[in-house]
Formats: structure tokens, sequence, C-alpha cells
């Protein structure tokens, strides 16, 4: 199996925009293609799961109102007897110093006395009698309230629950529905350049395979064909082997946009990283092996498309479809030495690395 170096361009950068709207529920390529199909069956999951806690949290309310009556009812009937037996014990006070004989000033002045306060207490239970039996049972009637009009709303308006309660994690994933949505071109681009990765994948261990292959020049370097300086490549897949290099661009792309004129050629831009591979190997990579002089090392340029490619014919670029690309690459044969092959990559991967 061919060795692979590094992450793919297209999925750091979808990561990275993912991170930055807050979704990382996604771990690759292929749980964010299943998110898509199966969006519908999710949000239709939510709602289920959400009406199934809520038959759950109906059937225990039902329960808990029960229970909180039944302990209203007994504390009301405890209540209820305490202050019958207070206005009883007070009324027969009272007949009692009504019924007392007595002559004395004094004593009739305390009798007096007693008798009004205690008349007053009577009045207070006698007037006072529901607020006094209901005030132990307020937080509990207030309790069973709010459970009855959580079974009221259930009972007339189930489905309206269900949506409210299921709202947050509807809008959430909608959220990141419509963030992949905007996000496509990446997620296009992060699934070809994958399915490019696993095909190279299935060749020997002596090709080795870079993605997202960066160089920096530093002065520039100056392209004469398009009369522009080069500061910096950036290589969807360089890989490596005894055969050369071949710098591999991916596109994913409909035939729609292989046919519009609107997009940026991948012809020029795979011809500008060649150029400046080719200046830097010729600077940096010595390959003195061979008796005769300095060897030179084949730069191949490659685009491969995904499920379309156009039918014409391009120099200096060969284009393939995903399911030719191993047979176009094994085509060529072996040009360089173990040795050269390593002295090659460890210089090529340590350049690339950011």
């Amino acid at each position: 199996m061919a060795k692979v170096i590094g992450t793919i361009e297209s999925l750091k950068s979808l990561k990275s925009e993912l991170d930055n709207k807050g979704i990382s529920r996604f771990n690759s390529v292929k749980e964010i293609k299943v998110f898509l199909s199966n969006y519908n069956l999710e949000k239709a999951s939510i709602l289920n799961e959400t009406s199934e806690k809520l038959d759950k949290e109906y059937s225990e309310t039902l329960t808990t109102i029960e229970n909180l009556v039944h302990n209203k009812t007994e504390i009301i009937n405890i209540e209820t007897k305490k202050i019958d037996n207070q206005i009883s014990n007070l009324e027969l006070k009272i007949n009692l110093i009504r019924n007392k004989k007595g002559n004395n000033f004094i004593q009739k002045i305390i009798s007096f006395i007693n008798l009004y306060t205690l008349k007053n207490r009577l009045k207070h239970l006698v007037n006072n009698k529901t607020n006094l039996i209901n005030s132990p049972v307020k937080n509990l009637s207030h309790k069973i309230e709010i459970n009855q009009r959580f079974t009221k709303a259930y009972e007339t308006d189930k489905q309206n629950l269900i949506k409210k309660r299921a709202q947050s994690k509807i809008d959430n994933l909608e959220y990141t529905r419509n963030v992949l949505q905007d996000s496509r071109n990446l997620i296009s681009g992060a699934i070809g350049e994958n399915l490019v990765v696993k095909e190279i994948k299935k060749l020997s261990d002596d090709y080795v395979l870079i993605n997202d292959f960066n160089l920096n020049f530093s002065p520039s370097i100056f392209y004469k064909k398009y009369n522009e300086r080069v500061y910096s490549i950036q290589i969807d897949h360089l890989l490596i082997s005894k055969a050369g290099i071949f710098i591999i661009e991916t596109k994913n792309w409909s035939k729609s946009s292989v046919d519009s004129i609107d997009l940026r050629s991948p012809v020029r831009q795979i011809e500008r990283s060649n150029f400046a591979l080719y200046v830097y190997i010729s600077e940096n990579i010595d390959l003195n092996e061979h008796h005769w002089g300095d060897q030179s090392v084949p730069v191949r340029n490659l685009i491969v498309m995904i499920n379309n490619k156009p039918s014409a014919k391009f120099k200096y670029v060969k284009v393939k479809l995903l399911r030719e690309l191993n047979d176009y690459i094994r085509y060529f044969e072996p040009v360089l030495t173990d040795n050269q092959l390593q002295k090659i990559t460890n210089k090529l991967n340590l350049t690339s690395i950011p």
C-alpha cells in the first residue's frame, strides 16, 4: 500500500469552516454525506424522541398530581381538625367564664378582659378558617396547578407541545444543514480528493503521496510563459515514485462545470505548479549517482476528474478519470533508485511542512 503523508487541503478548509461556524459533530466526509442523506430521518427521529419523552413525562405527571392531591387532602384534614379543636376549646372557655359566679370587682374586670381576648381569638379563627387551613398547602397547590397546566396542554395540543420542545434541536439541525449546503464546494472537493487518496493507496509501498503540498518562494520566481511572478504554489497531491513525480490536481466537477467557461482553468494552474516545482528541484535536489552526470527527475502533470472530463486533449497535462488513475501511473517505467526516491521524498516532505 502506498504511503500517505498529510491531510487533504479541502478537508482542512472544510473542517476550519465548520469549526468557525460552531459545528464539531463530523469527523469525516463520510459522516457529512450520511447526515445530508438522512437529514429528514434525523429530524423525524428528534420529533419521535421528543414525543416519547413527552408521553413518559405526562404519565409521570399524572402520578405526581395524584400524590400531591393526596398529600394536600391529608394536610387540609389535619389543619381543619386542628382549627376546629381550637374553636371548640375557645367556645368552652368562653362559656366557663360566662357561667362563673363572682361579685368581686377585680374578678369581674379580669373575667371581662379574658372574655374579650378569647372572643377575639375565636372570631379570628372562624373568619379566617379557610385561609388558615389552606396556608400550609399553598406550595402544594401551586405545584398541582403547574402540573395540571402541562397535562391540559398535552391533552389538548400535544403536537404543538412536541414542536416547542424539539424546536432548539430542529433549529440546530437546520443550521447544520444550511452551513453544509453553503460549503458544498468544499465538501465536493473533499469527497473527490478523498477518493483519489483511497485509489492511490492501492499502489505498492514504493509510492509516497504528499497531500496538500505547499512551496513558498522568497524571493519570488518569474514565470515567463504567463509573464507572472510565483510566490507560492499549492498542489492537491504530490505523488513520488521511482518513475518520477506526479503533480495531481483533483476536480469533482459536474458535466456543466466541465463545460463552463467561467471556472478557472486547472490546466494553467497545474502548469504553473510544474514550473515552480521544477525550479525548486533543480536548485535543491541533486541526484549524482549516474556516471554520466546529474540525473533529472521526471515531473508529470495529471488532472483527475472524479466523474466527468472534457473530451479535448491538452499540452503538457493529462486528464484522467478516477478509474483510469492507477493504470496511468503504473504505465511509466522506474528511473530512480530506492535511495533517490527516499532523498526526494525527505526533501519535499520537509519543504512542505508549514
